[in-house]
């Protein structure tokens, strides 16, 4: 395998580990590692050997991460283990695997079993194969397997593609807190003080097997300074377009204007701090919300699963998992059906 022909690849799934393995292959690989790698000691190119040894990781003469190295001959690769953040890995020159397909990239990716088992039933039942297909069908039975085949792709991208949902309403009406629990962890600063989130927080999780991208914003309210003016700018670009919104209202008070104002056809209603009693007048367009406390953390697996439900029925999603024949599951493979 000649130089032009090494490559870098990730072996880790992408996106949900603190740590990625990337392999540098081929018979060149110790050259192509020594361009890549520093000694910690007098920073002069590091060629790899068969012992894991700790090294610095460096791109166009910068320095990105601290990494473990070692070579593996029986492979023909060189292993890179380092931290995991797209920060890293996206300055890498790395090269996807020939013939990669987006079911190839979801099973690599995989963020649950539906996702994984979605893969596999695509992997299965290549799109490509199925589109070439229709070609020599009669006129009647394309447009059907055409119909059919949007009506699964639908799903399928739905469930390869996390959807972003923004987290809204008043200031200390627990949406932190929500965040945290569909989290299982304490991912956001929590507390009775208004306006603790400024910056938004982003993280990827599953619910009810569909990945979420899940957004945590500064809350509406009263603000005196421009600090928080400008929080307030993020939160509200955020939740703008095609978002799916969760609205927390801390149900134990009257819900202010500024929180009904919110609400639109892809917003679900969470009506919070049940433990402190529900508030009276409760507005019928929120006849539908869903009742929580999310006070205790032994409560996140229930939270996360009435919400995940929630979700997937404000969407119209069925159960996550195959759906049933060849499927797109990007918007590229999508615009492969002919019209």
């Amino acid at each position: 395998m000649s130089s032009e022909q090494a490559r870098l690849r990730v072996l880790t799934p992408r996106g949900i580990g603190g740590v990625s393995v990337v392999a540098i292959e081929g018979a060149d690989r110790l050259d192509r590692a020594a361009g890549l790698l520093r000694r910690r000691g007098d920073d002069a190119p590091m060629r790899p050997s068969a012992r894991p040894t700790l090294a610095r990781l460096c791109v166009d003469g910068e320095v990105l991460d601290e990494v473990l190295v070692f070579d593996r001959p029986d492979r023909q690769r060189v292993e890179l283990h380092l931290h995991g953040s797209e920060a890293v890995l996206g300055a890498l020159p790395l090269m996807p695997r020939e013939g990669s397909s987006a079911a190839d990239r979801l099973l690599r990716s995989a963020l649950g079993d539906a996702q994984l088992a979605l893969a596999l039933e695509q992997r299965a039942h290549p799109w490509s194969e199925f589109v070439a297909g229709l070609a020599d069908a009669p006129d009647a039975e394309r447009a059907a397997a055409i119909d059919a085949a949007r009506a699964r792709s639908r799903v399928a991208v739905a469930l390869a593609r996390p959807c972003r949902v923004v987290l809204c309403g008043a200031q200390n009406a627990g949406k932190s807190t929500l965040m945290n629990r569909l989290l299982f962890q304490d991912r956001v600063l929590t507390g009775d003080t208004p306006g603790l989130t400024r910056d938004p927080v982003r993280e990827l999780t599953v619910l009810d097997g569909y990945p979420y991208d899940v957004v945590d914003t500064a809350g509406e309210g009263d603000v005196d300074d421009e600090i928080d003016r400008a929080a307030l700018a993020r939160a509200r670009a955020l939740r703008a377009g095609d978002a799916v919104r969760i609205l927390v209202v801390d149900g134990s008070h009257a819900v202010p204007a500024a929180a009904r104002a919110l609400h639109n056809a892809r917003t679900l209603v969470v009506r919070n701090k049940q433990d402190l009693g529900l508030a009276a007048n409760w507005p019928t367009e929120f006849v539908d919300a869903l009742t929580l406390s999310c006070a205790d953390p032994a409560d996140a697996p229930s939270v996360r699963e009435a919400v995940g439900a929630a979700l997937r029925a404000l969407r119209g999603l069925p159960p996550a998992g195959p759906v049933g024949g060849s499927a797109a599951l990007d918007d590229d493979e999508l615009a492969m059906l002919p019209n």
